[in-house]
Order: C-alpha cells, then sequence, then structure tokens
C-alpha cells in the first residue's frame, strides 16, 4: 500500500497538489474542496489562495458541479427551485454561481408539472387521473412545492393527460 502524501500544511502548492490529487478526473465543487483541505489540516488563508488559484486554472469548476447537482434532482427526482438551492449550497457551490443556476431553472409551477409527468405519463381513463391527486399532491410536498404550486401544475397534469387519451 502507498504512504499517504506528507504535505507543508502552510504551503499554498502543497494544497494545491493535495487538492488536484483529491478531484481527480472528477468534478468538484469549491466549497467541497475546502471542506476536505480543511480536513487535512491545511489553512484558512492557505486553503483560499489553493483554492482561488485551482478554479483559476479550472480544476475546479462550481457552473459544472452544480448542474451536475441540478441534473440528478430532475425527472422522477425532481425538486422545487428552494430546496434545488439549498442542496446546491450542500454541495458547496458558490453562492452567486448557485444563484445563477437557479436563475436558469423553470419556475416551480412548470417544474412540478414535469414531476406529475414523470411519476405518471398517461392513465387509463379520467377516473384514474382524478384518483391521482391526492399522490400526486402528496410527492409535490415532499419535493418543497407548495400547496398553491401543486394544485395548478395538477390541473395542468389533468387536462394533458385526459387531453391525450
Amino acid at each position: 500500500m502507498a504512504k499517504a502524501a506528507l504535505y507543508n500544511l502552510d504551503s499554498v502548492a502543497d494544497a494545491q497538489t493535495c487538492g488536484i490529487r483529491h478531484i481527480g478526473i472528477g468534478t468538484c465543487s469549491s466549497g467541497k474542496l475546502r471542506d476536505y483541505l480543511r480536513k487535512q489540516g491545511f489553512s484558512d488563508s492557505v486553503i483560499s489562495e489553493a483554492v482561488a488559484e485551482l478554479i483559476k486554472r479550472e480544476y475546479i469548476d462550481d457552473v459544472k458541479a452544480g448542474r451536475k447537482v441540478l441534473l440528478y434532482r430532475s425527472g422522477k427526482k425532481q425538486e422545487s427551485r428552494l430546496l434545488l438551492k439549498q442542496r446546491l449550497y450542500a454541495a458547496g457551490v458558490r453562492g452567486e454561481i448557485a444563484d445563477e443556476l437557479i436563475s436558469e431553472v423553470e419556475e416551480d409551477g412548470v417544474l412540478c408539472f414535469n414531476l406529475y409527468l414523470s411519476v405518471k405519463p398517461e392513465t387509463a381513463d379520467a377516473e384514474e387521473a382524478y384518483a391521482m391527486e391526492e399522490e400526486l399532491l402528496k410527492t409535490a410536498s415532499k419535493r418543497g412545492f407548495g400547496s398553491e404550486t401543486a394544485r395548478y401544475a395538477y390541473g395542468k397534469w389533468l387536462e394533458k393527460v385526459i387531453n391525450d387519451r
């Protein structure tokens, strides 16, 4: 087994090297890398310089990391804009980048409608469509959509599945 690398915890260059080794060929947000370097024992000032340099050198890409989070939370896993924003913050995406990414996301009514279409794209008849209301509204609530938004999206979904039969 290989020995763990020894780093000078006061060296920005060593913090960058440690960060690059951690990232590998994957995608990493600035916040997640900050946390990792902090756990490795680097000081906040060294971490700030190292992360800034790695962003400049494009080893860290918060936009790419954020888009990955948003992509994962689509379809049957769709969530409200508020929950998506919280997930971006939890994933270590910088605030201004998270705001920019959320501004590109559809409004909650559209997101909730798409969630319903993912969960139940069609129904056998109108009776089945009406019977789905409680289940769909519960799903929307779990995903952070308000009741007004969920009901609006249900009306749109109902119209679509009944008209598509």
